[in-house]
């Protein structure tokens, strides 16, 4: 037994709910705090002697002595997913086992990161971090080959749960990833593209085997995505009509944004869809210029409008003031020495 390395400390704060799938099913509420969820976490994956309960709680039954963590009968899975994506592979017949306040996806990732490290203490094979296979891509996955961020993404993350799957009759295995193809593959592809599709069902499937195996200690955790990200991503988008169904349909349609800037991802009614996101370029002479326009294709003549429409109409009531004040001054009866000053004395001869 390790000493104890710090609190769990997974998922921690309070704001919007993640959802957790435990394999095989415990009796657990269907609603915990954040650190009862990570009691429950920990004791699934057989991390609970890095924990400890402080108080009685209902659920201490968790923490009774184990024998599958480290005895070469048993192994544990620990899988990260946006929820935008997990309902199109998280298999129907996997139910959620409770839910909790979760603060952001980055705490849950570095969480996960804890996991990773805590379980190279316990468990006899860790999984590393997700790489594309050396001995090349399956058949069955050529429609991945071309070498983009997304495409290597999910190979990476397919092959690692594949290797998992492969090596689980020797047991005593332990992963912990974050799924993070899939959501690439939707941004570049379209979620109604074949690519997606195809992906989605690939990890679907992968998980079905998983589950199929008794040996395997299964937790999926999904996740909303980010609040603060959303409205980056949404940001520089202007309200257009044309909204494209991938990234390369929205780059072909628009001449790459006419030049002037790049497709973006945004989501309109419920559905994902490509716009024109318009930069604003400099040119050699140094003059800025903001584009506007579906496609980026016309100049953006709103603020120097205003500009130059705000500075005429200041010098007009600058002058206008002035020309009020002149004649005010002339109305006025000037003082007997300066109007003495200004028509001179009588000329004597």
């Amino acid at each position: 037994m390790y000493r104890l390395l710090a609190t769990f400390n997974i998922f921690l704060g309070l704001s919007r709910a993640a959802t957790v799938f435990l394999h095989p099913q415990d009796s657990i509420p269907p609603r915990l705090s954040p650190q009862q969820a990570n009691l429950v976490l920990a004791a699934h994956l057989g991390l609970e002697q890095f924990e400890v309960v402080h108080q009685p709680s209902r659920l201490d039954y968790l923490f009774r002595e184990r024998d599958f963590v480290g005895q070469g009968d048993q192994s544990a899975l620990l899988l990260l997913i946006d929820e935008t994506y997990a309902r199109d592979i998280v298999p129907s017949a996997f139910q959620p086992s409770f839910s909790f306040s979760e603060p952001s996806s980055d705490a849950l990732v570095f969480s996960l990161k804890t996991c990773h490290r805590r379980a190279s203490h316990v468990y006899a094979h860790v999984a590393g971090e997700p790489v594309i296979p050396s001995h090349g891509i399956p058949r069955t996955l050529d429609m991945f080959s071309t070498p983009t961020p997304a495409n290597e993404a999910f190979l990476a993350e397919i092959s690692t749960l594949v290797n998992y799957l492969d090596a689980i009759p020797s047991s005593d295995h332990f992963a912990a990833l974050e799924v993070t193809g899939i959501s690439k593959l939707a941004a570049s592809y379209g979620r109604s593209s074949e690519h997606y599709k195809f992906a989605a069902d690939t990890l679907r499937a992968t998980i079905e085997a998983i589950l199929a195996d008794k040996s395997v200690r299964l937790a999926l955790v999904t996740y909303a995505p980010s609040a603060v990200e959303v409205t980056r991503s949404l940001q520089p988008v202007k309200a257009l009509s044309s909204c494209f169904s991938s990234l390369f349909t929205c780059a072909e349609a628009t001449n790459s944004c006419s030049g002037h800037g790049q497709c973006t991802n945004v989501t309109r009614a419920g559905q994902e869809c490509f716009v024109c996101a318009c930069a604003t370029t400099v040119s050699n002479a140094g003059k800025v210029q903001n584009w506007a326009g579906e496609k980026c294709e016309r100049r953006d003549v709103s603020g120097p409008f205003v500009l130059i429409t705000g500075t005429v109409i200041t010098l007009i009531l600058l002058m206008g003031g002035s020309v009020s004040l002149l004649y005010a001054i002339n109305d006025e009866q000037l003082p007997s020495i300066l109007a003495g000053g200004v028509a001179g004395g009588v000329r004597r001869e």
